[in-house]
């Protein structure tokens, strides 16, 4: 019977001796993050800030140098390293790469996807291939209103906010609005925020009617038709998600013609060309930055550390795709280090559930996982109106109105085209705040 018992202590050491070894070797291995982004393309510009954040909050985790409460190093007790991949090339070739990335090289999770299209293909692969994929940027409300997933989260607000939040300052702000217009890219993201924001309108400012419309193709450049459309209609505001170089040229050609003067422009995509243009933007445009994010982000230590050390190491100010994919980061180390128990190396299940429904700080203030069945994110936003501080030689922001996530995001279960359409029933915006 001792000799039973002997050989049973001996087997069971032997066994955690085994275990812990495992455990040594697991923690030794990197998690490996591939990060989809356009490296090529029209897009590739305003998604440049975002690369450079992942790099740099990536960096900081792993040496355990980020203010509270992300002081321990690693994701999960293990060190980060990223794989840029280009998101460029059309939705066929990235299902085509996401399959050969994970089948052949093996990430721990995948985040990025700038695109709304390219989110919307690949979210049924990710979850065909039970790959924790952490969607940073992209904005089409559809991904987790036309499908449910388990892998997939979107750790960043969809543009219902955005024209939510842009119709109600328009309503507060401006109340002798009678006409507006419109100059949006005729793709998924220009399609769905000119919906959007109608329906926003109609729900706030009934009376508003549309007087002028203009879908120039992506990457086109030269807007000199489309500016003689909008300005022999003369509409009180222009809604434009024009983004990147197609905004830049936009804005060079529109200002001198005075269109900004005569009509008041939305442009929720500014902020990613601002500090590029400086003083080439006329004063008075109204914009957001997608969430509290940028000029708009709350004061704390995380977005102290953040906001100083990216201007230090990229000499220029962090825009919101900056924050988004550090926020998605974020939310990655929050749910890995949630997950990691008694020195175990958490599995992709063991993560996507501790993501779920789980709310983050972020150097844009807190994120929510509120709505998707807890894959999509929700987080307050601001809009504004720009400005070039003299004092400061800088571009500034004035005129700021604050708007708490349940005024501008549909309540869960709700379609948001729907939400929008019905009046937005069920919006909490007792809250909104002016800064002073």
């Amino acid at each position: 019977m001792k000799g039973i018992i002997i050989a049973a202590v001996r087997t069971l050491a032997v066994v955690a001796a085994t275990a812990a070894q495992i455990s040594a070797t697991q923690a030794q291995t990197p998690f490996r993050i591939a990060v989809v982004t356009p490296l090529s393309g029209t897009l590739s510009v305003i998604n440049i800030p975002g690369q450079n954040a992942a790099k740099m909050v990536a960096e900081a985790i792993n040496a355990g140098t980020l203010p509270t409460p992300y002081t321990g190093k690693g994701i999960g007790g293990r060190q980060i390293e990223l794989t840029f991949l280009d998101e460029n090339g059309g939705n066929a070739r990235q299902v085509s790469e996401f399959r050969a990335l994970v089948e052949r090289r093996g990430a721990d999770a995948v985040m990025g996807f700038g695109s709304a299209a390219t989110c919307l293909a690949i979210a049924p692969v990710a979850e065909e291939l039970k790959v924790l994929t952490i969607m940073s940027t992209c904005a089409t409300p559809r991904i987790f209103e036309d499908g449910k997933y388990e892998y997939v989260f979107r750790t960043a607000a969809h543009t219902t906010m955005d024209s939510a939040a842009l119709a109600l300052y328009v309503k507060a702000r401006m109340p002798n609005v009678k006409t507006m217009g419109h100059i949006n890219p005729n793709f998924a993201l220009g399609q769905d925020s000119w919906r959007d924001f109608f329906a926003a309108m109609k729900a706030v400012k009934p009376e508003v009617q549309v007087v002028v419309e203009q879908w120039p193709t992506l990457g086109s450049g030269q807007y000199s038709a489309e500016i003689s459309a909008l300005a022999g209609k003369q509409p009180d505001i222009i809604h434009t998600t024009l983004v990147g170089s197609d905004l830049e040229a936009f804005i060079n050609q529109m200002t001198p013609r005075g269109l900004n003067r005569d009509s008041r422009l939305l442009t929720p995509f500014l902020e990613l060309a601002m500090f590029r243009m400086g003083k080439q933007i006329p004063d008075g445009l109204i914009f957001t930055a997608r969430g509290t994010n940028g000029l708009f982000a709350p004061p704390s230590p995380l977005n102290d550390w953040f906001s100083s050390n990216y201007r230090e190491r990229f000499k220029e100010p962090p825009v919101f795709t900056a924050y988004q994919y550090a926020n998605a980061l974020l939310a990655l180390k929050t749910a890995a280090d949630r997950a990691a128990k008694d020195g175990k190396t958490p599995s992709a299940v063991e993560i996507a559930a501790a993501l779920k429904g789980a709310t983050f700080e972020t150097p844009s203030g807190p994120i929510r996982m509120a709505l998707g069945n807890g894959h999509q994110a929700i987080q307050d936003t601001a809009i504004g109106e720009i400005f070039f501080d003299k004092t400061k030689n800088v571009q500034s922001v004035r005129n700021v109105t604050r708007f708490p996530a349940e005024c501008v995001n549909p309540p869960e279960g709700m379609a948001s085209e729907a939400w929008l359409k019905n009046g937005m029933p069920g919006a909490d915006c007792t809250k909104i705040k002016n800064d002073e």
